[in-house]
């Protein structure tokens, strides 16, 4: 697995992470936690699944998918409908 950069990684971990506070009241700590041990994380760490591609509200919106139904892949943005 090819990492993707740092500096990309940690443009998508603050912006997540910020929108996961705003939307449901996490602290910052709470709100890391849940966004950095996710697979949704996990995918977008892996640079050979191109997730950079997405904004990083569709980012948010797979992790809002993985919560509910349990993996990310659920999202429309990677079901394509």
């Amino acid at each position: 697995m090819t990492k993707l950069p740092c500096y990309s990684l940690d443009y998508y971990n603050k912006d997540v992470i910020k929108r996961i506070m705003d939307k449901y009241g996490y602290n910052e700590m709470d709100a890391a936690r849940e966004f950095l041990t996710s697979e949704t994380h996990r995918m977008l760490e892996d640079a050979d699944l191109a997730m950079w591609e997405f904004s990083a509200r569709a980012i948010f919106e797979l992790w809002e998918a993985e919560k509910v139904t349990g993996d990310p892949r659920n999202s429309v943005y990677i079901r394509g409908e």
